[in-house]
């Protein structure tokens, strides 16, 4: 989801690294309630009960979903996962904290309501140890990788999410009309620009991303993805190399022709991207004048 506060994941180096051995500071929530692997909290207002029974049972769900593609490990944050319930998205972006507590906001109920983020935040959570172990804030990839990874697993287990960045429309469309149209980021930009881009251009640059990753998935297997996913040294070239046999740019082109053979074959694929377009309206596009 996307996330205006997405230099948090370069600033965790020194966050994490103070909090290592000590418990969160939690302000006062007067609403709580727990699962076997989450615990909920809100404040009235904020959230119902309803809402945190529902969102419990969501979460659970997804849980089991995710676990069969993202590695668990044992966290040393506790048993549950903490999940905020902070209000209306007017007050902020869905996101994961220093801790990788996961913080979310209420949208429209078309769009999917507190809970059409949660895959992809909770995704980010699991891999919070990952990211103790690694240090992988440091990597210049980083973000491009994480954020793709989290877009994918959230894709993979919700394929039909009503909000951001598809809003329920094909990811074949979504995607594929951007490259159709030549108004594409390369990912070579998104690799190397990620902290000025991810925000300014986030509708395309989180659904490529989703798309470059489903592509790698379905072209080179599981395991290349997660190689991808979680390299124990910082991610170079000759790191992709070794992973799929192929440098970064020369997959970046094998996705683009595999993406736009998917939207060429899409019935109806042009219409169906007008219509998106017209719902996320062209001013979500990436801002006009951005030099690539």
């Amino acid at each position: 989801m996307k996330e205006r506060r997405e230099v948090r994941w370069l600033l965790l180096a020194g966050l994490l690294l103070s909090g290592c051995g000590e418990d969160p500071v939690e302000p006062d929530y007067e609403l709580r309630m727990e699962s076997e692997h989450f615990l909920f909290l809100s404040n009235p207002g904020y959230a119902t009960m309803s809402e945190m029974e529902q969102g419990l049972a969501i979460a659970e769900e997804l849980y089991v979903a995710i676990s069969a593609i993202v590695p668990i490990e044992n966290s040393s944050r506790g048993d549950r996962i903490r999940v905020y319930l902070d209000g209306s998205a007017r007050y902020g972006d869905p996101h994961c904290d220093d801790w990788g507590w996961i913080h979310l906001f209420r949208y429209s109920a078309a769009t999917g309501g507190y809970f059409t983020s949660l895959a992809h935040e909770l995704t980010h959570s699991l891999r919070w140890d990952y990211w103790q172990r690694t240090y992988a804030w440091d990597w210049p990839w980083f973000g491009y990788f994480e954020e793709g990874f989290a877009e994918f697993v959230a894709m993979s287990v919700y394929s039909e999410k009503r909000g951001f960045p598809f809003y329920g429309y094909p990811e074949d469309v979504v995607v594929g009309q951007w490259l159709a149209r030549e108004e594409h980021i390369p990912m070579t930009v998104l690799r190397a620009r990620h902290e000025d881009l991810n925000t300014l251009c986030n509708t395309q640059a989180y659904a490529q991303r989703a798309s470059w990753f489903r592509f790698v998935d379905e072209t080179y297997g599981r395991k290349a993805v997660l190689d991808l996913a979680y390299p124990e040294v910082d991610p170079t070239a000759e790191w992709v190399i070794a992973v799929v046999g192929v440098g970064p740019e020369e997959l970046d082109e094998q996705w683009a022709v595999w993406q736009l053979a998917r939207y060429a074959a899409y019935p109806d694929a042009d219409a169906r991207a007008d219509v998106y377009r017209d719902f996320i309206r062209e001013s979500y596009l990436c801002r006009a004048g951005v030099d690539y």
